[in-house]
């Protein structure tokens, strides 16, 4: 296949449709068809074999590699710009270097994916324009070898022209850009001077120098143009970004120059070709302006008459002063050169003034005109020419170049006809700096015309390749080229003035502004009300703190060019800003801000409550009155007082917020502008506490309180005393509120105002009298208190033989919870409806009532879903009720809202007073709703007895619904449902009064409600249908809520048809989808598959399903989706009650299995009822059962999934294992708020012989060996006695990892060197799942709750296909580890999930795949450079490559070798690269079946080959400062429970601060000053778990001898500080750990990332950053802790760099006293300590269980045995105690789960066999009965 003449869109349509290897091989071929000179002199430099498949393997890493501009496209550079793993010559042997990295413009050619063939010959040093002038051989004409082929960038032209590569760059001084691209018929783009960047390029005239691009058409010059144009200022001294808005196209009619006085030197034939291409842009319609060019051809002669030539000398100074040998110089560019030196400072100056002084008059001549076309060269000169006039000829050739970036002009040289002996001509196209897009956009116009003229038999064709000609298609230029870049615009908000049809929107049109979108900020803003100083009014947005209850402001955003952003500043009058906004995206942009004058100043308003100006603005319009009170303190919590605070900032009233305890963060005490402490919990004690009420609106200087609904509102004694005091109770008089409050009053006084009542009686004395009256009413009757309320003291009564008794139990109820004994009774009015009208008062005799609401649908008299209008009323009854209700306000001169309530009875069309609530009702929204009133502001005004117009007409606009949403369980009778929200989210588009949010802790002491979801519709059906949507949309997870139940009701028949009634929801058939728990079961959580992936690196591990293949057949057989979350099962099942029909299946291991008592089958699918109650009991074999429900389990997902990490309280179902009365909803998947995937087939039944076998006591499990083996850690015999032994499963096994007991190893080294004392440990690395590790001498296999990151090393690693195994095994097993390579690993998980896919088949063998002998696990060892450290890449399991760099000692610059290692894969997006995890000297990669593990190490090695060794490097990083209490009550309580549970005496105990002190010969107040005094740099995430720092301190000597724990703690505080040696951790949440514990600071694990500083990522750290400790006192850290828990804590957070060349220089400093430090920790001192934890390991070794006592009982004796190995935790009884059958009798604890030995008969206790923390094994006597 032939390449030649290539485009850049043919290769890559090559590449498209070939496979990697076939691409590889074109390119050998290419390479191996060229020659380096002397046989070709176009080629310097040839890629090696090597580094022509190392540039592939890199380029085939990356994922998105199809996706480069210039995937697989071979390129030449010239050799004058460096290109890793080439020399640079700049075609002098001399001075030839090797270059450490690429030039910047190679490095974006690589990155759009280019491969670099080879470097091409030039005129030495860039200095000619004739390609003749090297000591590599005179490079030909692509046309006639008689010919020079034009200079400097002679070879780079040539292999252009000859098809042998597609781009390839040159440099461009004087010419040497384009005067080859004509002579060879080609495209040479010379960009606007510091376009291209020339870092890396062996400098000619360094402040002229620019790279440029050869092509063969247009369309390759502009993609590749695209590639390199970007600022590179770090780098190159005169780099220049491109504008934002760079010219992309000249006008229709563009101006053209035509020069009048051009030089041809004798030259005849040319210029006729130049008439020609002029003519062809004559048929394109231009304008030409004759131009005389005699200045810039004036100019042009100072290139090589003036300092610029010193320039040049400049730049070889230093190498000619070495004397290089003669014979490697040219002669005519030494002298040219060397003739730099005599120019001195004066003359540089002189002649620097000439130039600016011509460039000022050709501006002037050429501003109105758009392009100058000019001969590229004038002549057409042959080699022979050349070497009899090398220097005139050469300064004839730059006669129409050499001014171009003297005059900072942008060049493209085009092909412009063929002379008559056949040689090309070429023109040029020059205008203004920058004008490089619309340049090649005009030639694209010239080439249509001209491609058409060409005179060659067979049509146009590219370079030198007559015989292949070529269609128009490669000059057409891509459309979007160049795309609008951000970092060229300037993304600006505007608040104000500037905002869409508004006064001063015009200057963003005047600067070009493109608007993006409508947004707002984040929620940490304020907007302010300026004083007005002008015609137009302006706000002021300021950033506020997390606790100053900042707001989310109305922004738009649009894009602004850079260039006239200057502009637009100078428009912004003081004291605006230009300053940076955070959007609520989290993104950071420009945008007007207020100074702090501004906002402070007299007569600001903060305006935040509106959100916006433009909010704003229409209040003020609406709006000319003066505000009510000042100041207003709200009486109440939650989504009222939110909702009221709202209307308060929007009146610009100080609101004033009270809180308990409970509520210190709650959102209202937020949003307030002052918050008061009430000090209490419970209701009593705080929101209606009266006094602490007054006190606190005293304290506050509150002119009013409202009181919302609830609590004091209707209060009478709360609202005499606020007028007593002087205080504005915002709502009726006390004397109003006590006549409506008692139910017979309020029916004389609706009697008076002529209300319709219900027939009843007054109050009745007796139940003798009761039994009168009822009889007169007729059965049914209602007996009520006149005082109940919410449901008390209300009952029906259907028949004689009950009316005496319920009413003296209605007296009862109303004296004891209401103080009145008072009863009347009513008629019962059946199907009856709740209908209320929103009444409002001025008390002074004025009424007007706002609409009627529907409330029938109560449950238990608590309403669930509001409406208005009422459906199904006539319109004549509507105003009936309407003037009812103004009647009764009237008369009593009510004062404020009020609501009156009636009993509509639908069947008679009557309605009957019912009762008054003298508050603001609940559902008020949907009144404001329909009438676009603001009821909490008219409230206000009648309060400060300023009442709106209670004559204007109210219109009803439409309908709306509201829907409650309460804490409450609905599937266990509306049960609180007290707890944290872990998600909260509702429909965007709709109103939502609520206070809760995510974080929020829902308290059990006070109302249920969360919010209330509100809809607006045009109608009845819209609104409903509007409900429906918007209750599908929300999501609430922590907590369970009614969302489902109110979903339910929104859709039924029942509500859309309107047939409510308030007793309608009595018999409501509610059917959840949802299962109860019953009985949980001894461990059993929600998990999923694949489980958490993506955060090892952090320290959170996957969790997931222990036996992933019985996991996902389970799924399969009911038809999930392969992630849908299930349960998992420990040892004992769960019992559980469904509450809807369901398809189920239990797989795992065997356990009985029943169906309300009916045993049914695993491994098949199972039909469930409604009703049904499901038993898993206790497994008999294996330790894992796994339910899978059709439609999954539907949990919130917490990073990526919805599995639970108990220990870390994350994931699943809140956290942590289910309890009973757990309730779980199942996956609703047409629900918009269930993310869960709907099933995907039919259930299905599966073939016996895929179901395992759990009966085996030995498991047979398939390792790979590594990543440590022998001869490095472990003795050959170690290995082998590994693989030949059976280990046993310690009782102490889990989720978190599998304890073997078995042989002890021999290791292969004394100690583990700087890592440690004992020879298992290592430099803190991260783990493979299912690694078998060895802490000290001790096997644990690491499994998926395991931690990710530590300092043990692992022999071996369970191949994927084999870790169900390890979920299955349970203490007492034994395991048999059989090697085997990673193919057969891959080869058994390949099956195994083919048989997952199609249920078919054999389960996978390990039969006879077992290695003959066990593998070394080091795939790879090498080292790129004597600088570089050596790396080994080992082997970690069948998905893992652990990279290893150096020694195993601690060094810094290893770290910063990972990093750039992480740097490229994020760069690259390797293919199959899953994570990159971080230790302190190597990094884990994870990998996936995209890639090989042979594919991933060449990956590896070759980027290994691209990272440059550095010593003096800097990274990223931040100083971040946290507070710490050092040995807090707390840290110290976690040592003393370790001596009392684990191990009583240690080295560190029983103080580990003593401990550190007295093995380092410190002082305790040393250590103290240590740990304060110390800057940490973190190394590593995950140590212990869930981002928990592996940091080192930064000076060394403040690196001690330390150890950790043996055996470690089980339970570590969440915060505590801990040192081991050289490293510092702070744990993250309660946890085992082994650090020697020193003190606490705050949680740095933000679980909901509440913080401001998490954004969306929980975890506070990253590597490099810099931790320091400050001095608090416990107090103070309980107290930041809370703060940190809530989101309210401020890190101290500082951005810097971590200059690794300054802290060096630090460390040279003070070497004399590191040295000394250094040389005190070893010897003796070293010694002792070894010698005191060899003593210490040694008696932990010699512990033994205690020995059973040996007795005889009687033959009547009972000897009750452990079923389950473990720790015993507890007794249950004591001796002499009577006990039942099966009553609990002692607790065992294994595998973190409670298991209960019970009593096999009744009884007498007469031997209990052990205490608290005894190992116990199965088979062990624990009790004796008699």
């Amino acid at each position: 296949m032939s390449y030649i003449g290539w485009t850049i869109h043919d290769w890559k349509q090559f590449h498209y449709s070939a496979t990697p290897n076939e691409s590889y091989a074109l390119l050998a071929n290419l390479l191996a068809t060229q020659s380096p000179a002397p046989k070709d002199p176009a080629w310097i430099s040839l890629a090696s074999t090597d580094n022509l498949k190392h540039q592939w393997n890199v380029l085939q890493s990356r994922a998105n590699k199809l996706d480069l501009p210039l995937y697989g496209v071979p390129v030449a550079i010239k050799d004058n710009i460096d290109v890793k793993g080439f020399e640079t010559t700049a075609a002098c042997s001399a001075y030839a270097y090797t270059p450490n990295e690429d030039a910047t413009t190679v490095k974006y050619l690589r990155d759009a994916g280019a491969i670099i063939i080879g470097k091409t010959n030039l005129d030495q040093f860039a200095t000619g324009l004739v390609g003749t002038r090297s000591p590599y051989g005179i490079t030909p004409n692509t046309f006639n070898s008689d010919y020079v082929v034009g200079g400097s960038s002679a070879g780079s032209a040539s292999v252009v022209a000859r098809g042998i590569v597609p781009i390839s760059l040159g440099t461009d001084t004087a010419g040497s850009g384009r005067v080859p691209a004509a002579l060879n018929n080609i495209i040479g783009l010379k960009p606007t001077k510091g376009v291209f960047s020339t870092a890396g390029v062996v400098p000619a005239c360094k402040s002229l120098d620019c790279v440029s691009i050869f092509s063969l058409n247009l369309q390759d010059a502009q993609v590749t143009f695209e590639v390199m144009a970007h600022e590179d200022g770090l780098n190159d001294e005169y780099s220049r970004p491109l504008p934002s808005n760079p010219l992309l196209k000249f006008p229709k009619v563009p101006t053209i120059g035509i020069p009048t006085n051009l030089e041809w030197y004798g030259e005849t034939e040319n210029p006729q070709l130049y008439t020609k291409a002029v003519g062809v842009f004559e048929q394109l319609g231009v304008k030409f302006v004759p131009v005389d060019i005699s200045l810039l051809l004036e100019l042009a002669k100072c290139l090589y008459e003036g300092p610029w030539v010193s320039e040049r000398y400049t730049a070889l100074k230093d190498f000619l002063a070495t004397n290089p040998p003669e014979d490697t110089l040219d002669p005519t560019v030494a002298a040219i050169v060397r003739g730099g030196e005599k120019h001195s400072a004066a003359t540089a100056f002189d002649y620097e003034y000439k130039r600016q002084g011509i460039i000022q008059k050709v501006k002037q001549q050429l501003k109105d005109i758009d392009v100058l076309i000019v001969p590229t060269a004038p002549l057409t000169p042959t080699i022979k020419q050349i070497q009899q006039e090398p220097v005139l000829i050469n300064s004839y050739q730059g006669t129409y170049t050499n001014f171009v970036n003297l005059a900072d002009l942008s060049a493209l040289s085009i092909p412009a006809g063929f002379r008559n002996d056949g040689q090309p001509f070429g023109i040029t196209l020059l205008s203004e700096k920058f004008n490089d897009y619309a340049l090649l956009e005009l030639a694209c116009r010239y080439m249509k015309p001209y491609s058409s003229q060409v005179q060659s038999p067979k049509g146009h064709f590219y370079g030198c390749l007559r015989d292949k000609p070529v269609s128009g298609l490669g000059n057409e230029l891509l459309p979007n080229v160049p795309k609008l870049n951000p970092n060229t615009h300037i993304k600006l908000a505007v608040v104000g003035a500037h905002l869409k049809g508004y006064q001063l929107h015009w200057q963003l049109e005047k600067v070009h502004a493109s608007f993006i979108e409508s947004t707002t900020t984040s929620p940490h803003y304020k907007l302010y009300a300026l004083p007005k100083t002008g015609p137009i009014a302006k706000p002021g947005l300021r950033r506020v703190g997390d606790t100053d209850n900042g707001t989310s402001i109305t922004v738009e955003v649009y894009y602004i060019p850079k260039e006239t952003f200057g502009d637009f500043i100078a428009m912004v009058p003081e004291p605006l800003g230009i300053g940076s906004v955070e959007l609520r995206s989290g993104e950071w942009i420009k945008s007007f801000i207020c100074e702090e004058h501004g906002y402070k100043a007299p007569g600001t308003s903060d305006i935040s409550s509106y959100g916006g100006w433009h909010n704003y603005q229409t209040h003020l319009i609406a709006s000319q009155n003066k505000k009510p009170f000042n100041s207003v303190l709200v009486a109440n919590r939650g989504e009222i007082a939110v909702r009221i605070i709202k209307t308060l900032k929007k009146l610009d009233i100080k609101a004033i917020a009270v809180y308990s305890d409970p509520d210190k963060y709650a959102k209202h005490v937020l949003l307030a502008d002052v918050a008061i402490p009430l000090h209490g919990t419970s209701a009593a004690e705080t929101y209606i506490s009266l006094e602490k009420i007054i006190d606190a609106a005293k304290q506050s200087g509150a002119e009013a309180i409202i009181p919302g609904y609830g609590f004091l509102s209707e209060n009478a004694d709360f609202s005499d005393r606020c007028n007593k005091e002087g205080i504005v109770f915002v709502g009726p008089s006390g004397d109003a509120i006590r006549k409506l409050g008692l139910k017979h009053s309020a029916r004389e006084i609706a009697e008076q105002a002529g209300v319709p009542l219900v027939p009843g009686s007054g109050l009745v004395k007796d139940a003798k009298e009761a039994k009168e009256i009822a009889a007169k009413l007729e059965y049914p009757v209602m007996v009520k208190s006149t005082a109940g309320g919410g449901g008390i003291g209300l009952q029906k009564v259907d028949s004689e033989a009950d009316i005496e008794r319920v009413f003296e139990t209605v007296q009862h109820q109303g004296k004891s919870y209401f103080g009145d004994s008072g009863v009347f009774l009513e008629r019962f009015v059946e199907n009856a409806r709740h209908v209320e009208i929103q009444m409002f008062g001025d008390g002074y005799g004025k009424a007007i009532a706002l609409g009627e609401r529907d409330c029938s649908l109560q449950r238990r008299n608590q309403k669930i879903i509001e409406e208005t209008p009422a459906p199904n009323l006539p319109e004549s009854t509507r105003i009936k009720m309407r003037q009812a209700a103004e009647s009764l306000g009237s008369l009593m001169k009510y004062k404020c809202a009020g609501t009156v309530e009636f009993i509509y009875d639908e069947r008679r069309d009557e309605f009957y007073f019912l009762e008054v609530n003298a508050r603001l009702q609940v559902e008020h929204p949907i009144t404001e709703m329909v009438t676009g009133l603001d009821l909490v502001e008219w409230m206000l005004y009648i309060a400060a007895d300023d009442p709106p117009d209670f004559n204007q007409p109210i219109t009803i606009t439409g309908a709306s619904m509201e829907a409650r949403l309460y804490a409450e369980n609905p599937v266990k009778d509306f049960m609180p449902s007290p707890g944290q929200l872990t998600e909260i989210k509702f429909p965007s588009w709709a109103r939502i009064d609520g206070w809760a949010e995510k974080g929020t802790v829902i308290s059990a002491e006070y109302d249920p409600t969360l919010a209330k979801i509100i809809v607006h519709g045009k109608d009845r059906n819209d609104a409903l249908g509007k409900l429906r949507q918007a209750l599908d949309e929300t999501v609430v997870f922590g907590c369970v809520t009614n969302i489902d139940y109110l979903r339910s009701i929104a859709n039924s028949s029942m509500f859309e048809q309107a047939k409510v009634a308030t007793k309608v929801l009595d018999t409501y058939d509610y059917r959840p989808t949802a299962i109860e728990i019953i009985n949980p079961g001894a461990y059993t959580t929600v998990q999923d598959y694949p489980g958490r992936k993506g955060y090892w690196h952090i320290g959170v591990p996957p969790s997931g399903c222990m036996d992933e293949y019985s996991f996902q057949v389970a799924n399969r057989i009911v038809g999930n989706d392969k992630s849908a979350p299930g349960l998992e099962i420990t040892l004992n099942g769960p019992k559980l009650l469904f509450h809807h029909n369901a398809v189920i299946t239990v797989t795992g291991g065997q356990a009985e299995v029943d169906v309300n008592g009916i045993s049914v089958n695993q491994w098949e699918p199972i039909n469930i009822h409604r009703g049904d109650k499901l038993t898993i009991g206790k497994l008999s074999t294996g330790c894992r059962a796994y339910l899978a429900i059709r439609g999954g389990i539907d949990v919130t997902e917490y990073l990526g999934s919805r599995s639970t990490f108990a220990l870390g309280n994350l994931g699943g179902h809140n956290g942590r294992v289910l309890k009973l009365g757990d309730v779980l909803f199942l996956g609703q998947p047409e629900l918009a708020s269930c993310t869960l995937a709907a099933p995907v087939s039919e259930p299905m039944t599966i073939s016996p012989s895929l179901i395992p076998d759990y009966s085996s006591k030995i498991w047979n499990v398939a390792v790979t060996c590594g990543p440590h083996g022998s001869p490095d850690f472990f003795t050959t015999e170690a290995v082998t006695d590994f693989f030949s032994n059976t280990w046993k499963v310690h009782y102490n096994s889990n989720r978190f990892g599998i304890r073997l007991i078995g042989p002890k190893p021999t290791w292969a080294r004394p100690d583990g060197g700087e890592a440690g004392l004992h020879p298992s440990n290592t430099h803190d690395y991260v783990y493979s799942l299912g690694a078998i590790n060895f802490t000290g001498d001790e096997p644990v296999i690491l499994t998926c709750d395991g931690p990710s990151l530590g300092g043990f090393v692992c022999e071996a690693v369970v191949a994927e296909a084999e870790m169900w195994k390890i979920g299955q095994v349970k203490p007492g097993d034994q395991i048999q580890f059989i090697p085997i390579s990673y193919d057969t690993a891959k080869s058994l998980k390949k099956q195994q999930d083919t048989i997952i896919k199609q249920l078919c088949g054999d389960l996978p063998s390990i039969e006879g795949k077992q290695l003959k002998s066990p593998e070394d696990p080091v795939l790879y060892r090498f080292q790129v450079s004597e600088n570089a450290p050596k790396v080994t890449y080992r082997q970690a399991g069948d998905r893992y490559i652990l990279v290893e760099y150096g020694d195993n000692a601690l060094d810094l610059n290893l770290s910063y070798r990972i990093h750039k290692l992480i740097e490229m894969v994020d760069e690259y997006h390797t293919t199959g690269i899953v994570e990159m995890s971080q230790g302190v000297r190597s990094v884990l990669i994870e990998y996936n079946d995209e890639v090989s593990q042979s594919q991933l190490l060449q990956t590896l090695i070759s980027y290994e080959r691209e990272i440059r060794f550095i010593n003096k490097w800097k990274v990223k990083s931040r100083i971040i400062k946290l507070p710490m209490a050092f040995e807090d009550s707390k840290t110290l309580a976690a040592v003393t429970r370790y001596q009392e549970t684990i191990r009583s005496s240690a080295p560190w105990l029983p103080n580990n601060v003593d401990f550190i002190a007295n093995i380092n010969g410190l002082k305790r107040e040393d250590v103290r000053d240590l740990v304060y005094t110390a800057r940490f740099l973190v190394l590593g995430l995950g140590d212990v778990f869930l981002g928990a720092p592996c940091a080192v301190p930064l000076d060394p000597r403040q690196r001690l001898l330390g150890t950790k724990y043996n055996p470690s703690r089980t339970y570590t505080p969440n915060g505590t500080v801990g040192i081991g040696g050289n490293y510092m951790c702070i744990y993250t949440m309660e946890s085992p750990g082994g650090y020697q514990l020193v003190g606490r600071t705050v949680p740095i694990w933000d679980k909901l990332t509440l913080a401001s500083h998490s954004g969306d990522k929980p975890w506070l750290l990253r590597p490099f950053d810099q931790v320091e400790f400050y001095p608090v006192d416990e107090e103070t850290v309980d107290k930041y802790s809370e703060e940190m828990n809530a989101g309210k804590f401020t890190v101290d957070i500082s951005e810097t760099v971590f200059d690794h060349g300054q802290y060096l220089e630090w460390i040279q400093q003070h070497s004399q006293s590191i040295d000394q430090f250094q040389r005190s920790q070893g010897g003796d001192k070293l010694a002792e300590f070894n010698r005191l934890i060899q003593i210490s390991n040694s008696e932990l070794e010699q512990q033994v269980d205690k020995p059973q006592d040996t007795e005889t009982f009687s033959e009547n004796a009972e000897l009750v045995y452990s079923e389950y190995s473990g720790r015993f935790w507890k007794s249950l009884v004591n001796v002499g105690d009577t006990v039942s059958v099966n009553q609990g009798l002692v607790v065992v604890e294994a595998m973190k789960t409670e298991m209960v030995v019970s009593a096999p008969r009744a009884g007498i206790v007469v031997k209990i066999y052990h205490t608290n923390g005894d190992m116990v094994d199965a088979g062990d006597l624990v009790v004796v009965l008699e």
